[in-house]
């Protein structure tokens, strides 16, 4: 499974990176990760929203965002990552979705200010596989019961 790389924002200093999908298992079943690094800013914002509906259509069982690299002093982003959550919890069947950013910032203190679980947050990228790795795998076994 490949995934196409997104084209990078016409700002200066912002930017998205899309890494190749690590997939976790054969067939569908993917765990995607994007990383967004940059100023936030509406035309970030824009460019992110592209990329993840062109992830969304490649119905990952899981997606990863990496936010360490986002410099969001005031929370802005909040809105999408919440839009986020509830378009990979419409799709059918749900896709598992993950942040990754770092503790303490405006972001994470408005997240954890709305509802800790609605959304979860990793400090790590390797928390965050480890944790959707561990999800997937307790979701195939409650499919084969």
């Amino acid at each position: 499974m490949t995934v196409p790389y997104l084209p990078l924002p016409a700002a200066e200093n912002e930017a998205i990176n899309v890494p190749p999908p690590s997939v976790t298992s054969s067939g569908t079943t993917a765990l995607i990760e994007i990383g967004v690094r940059g100023r936030w800013s509406y035309e970030l914002g824009a460019d992110v929203s592209a990329g993840i509906r062109q992830q969304l259509v490649q119905r990952p069982s899981a997606m990863i965002i990496d936010l360490c690299e986002l410099l969001d002093a005031e929370g802005t982003s909040l809105a999408l990552w919440l839009a986020t959550r509830r378009a990979c919890t419409a799709i059918r069947p749900p896709i598992a979705l993950a942040l990754c950013l770092p503790a303490r910032t405006m972001l994470d203190r408005r997240l954890r200010r709305i509802d800790p679980t609605r959304l979860p947050r990793f400090t790590t990228m390797c928390e965050a596989r480890a944790a959707m790795t561990k999800r997937r795998k307790s979701a195939d076994l409650t499919v084969r019961r």
